[in-house]
């Protein structure tokens, strides 16, 4: 069943779905979801990264972890858990230069490639690699660094639009067999609750994306992490920027296929990518929520 069947055989049986929903299975259906086993990255995807633009990415950020490692004292291991490791790219840059940094940091590295989907690091090549394939976060007691590259733009998010009847969100149905966007009342209270704290208003007509997961996420990644540093690397801005009237009226979830923003969500479901910019102001405060503390935020 292709995520698009998937899709509509969920509104059918049960209604109407959020955009949450489904970008869910827009991204990660296993049976045709967007990351199923599409090579999404590069000349030949839809997208580049830093990581494939050009090593010296990788090496900048082995240097930062260099840094990190000498300030916790050097501990053996010292583990690197890459969220959202993809074809491991990243993983190998940061190894390879890790050999040529002084003193013992490459052995006491021990790297983390997890990912929903297998990356592509081979553990052969790289034997201070391993592999993990789930989507959640099964580890306790790290000492080192949790590190992800346009991780969190990935998670689905709300898309709510203020009306003259009050904040309402954007949900996926059905007309004639074909996907359409229908408008009802907000599926989670949390949303507003999470414009409330903000001190965010929107002004009517405005769309803008939520990111509800954020503080489950937050709150995994301080669990996992015994000592050391959580460094996160993603397309977003503080609250105040990323919900300006002025500059984002529209949101900023987009779609991207062969490297054309096509902005489509409900065309080529499965066949493209579907992201939206972080809230970096969220991320600062329920990581603080969760026992971690800002260290800064840089572009």
């Amino acid at each position: 069943m292709s995520a698009e069947s998937e899709v509509k055989r969920r509104i059918q049986k049960r209604g109407q779905i959020t955009v949450a929903e489904f970008i869910e299975i827009a991204l990660y259906w296993p049976q045709g979801g967007y990351y199923a086993g599409l090579k999404a990255i590069g000349p030949e995807g839809d997208y580049y990264t830093s990581p494939v633009a050009h090593p010296a990415f990788g090496v900048l950020l082995t240097v930062q972890l260099f840094q990190m490692w000498h300030e916790m004292g050097r501990p053996a291991p010292f583990t690197i858990l890459e969220l959202g490791a993809g074809n491991g790219l990243l993983c190998r840059d940061i190894i390879t230069c890790a050999k040529e940094m002084p003193s013992e940091f490459a052995g006491a590295i021990r790297y983390i490639c997890l990912d929903r989907r297998l990356p592509e690091i081979l553990e052969s090549e790289f034997p201070s690699t391993s592999r993990v394939l789930t989507d959640k976060l099964p580890f306790k007691g790290l000492e080192g660094c949790i590190l992800s590259n346009e991780y969190l733009d990935a998670f689905p998010v709300h898309q709510i639009v203020m009306t003259t009847d009050g904040l309402k969100e954007v949900y996926i149905g059905l007309e004639r067999n074909e996907l359409v966007e229908i408008t009802g009342d907000l599926s989670d209270p949390e949303i507003a609750i999470r414009f409330a704290d903000l001190g965010i208003s929107l002004v009517e007509g405005q769309t803008a994306e939520v990111n509800l997961a954020l503080e489950a996420w937050a709150q995994d990644v301080s669990a996992s992490l015994e000592r050391g540093f959580i460094l996160t690397i993603d397309y977003g801005h503080k609250a105040n920027d990323l919900y300006d009237s002025d500059v984002r009226t529209k949101g900023t979830l987009v779609t991207y296929h062969r490297h054309v923003q096509t902005d489509s969500p409900l065309k080529m479901i499965g066949s493209q990518d579907i992201t939206a910019q972080v809230d970096f102001t969220s991320v600062e405060k329920y990581g603080e929520n969760a026992g971690l503390n800002t260290l800064g935020l840089v572009t």
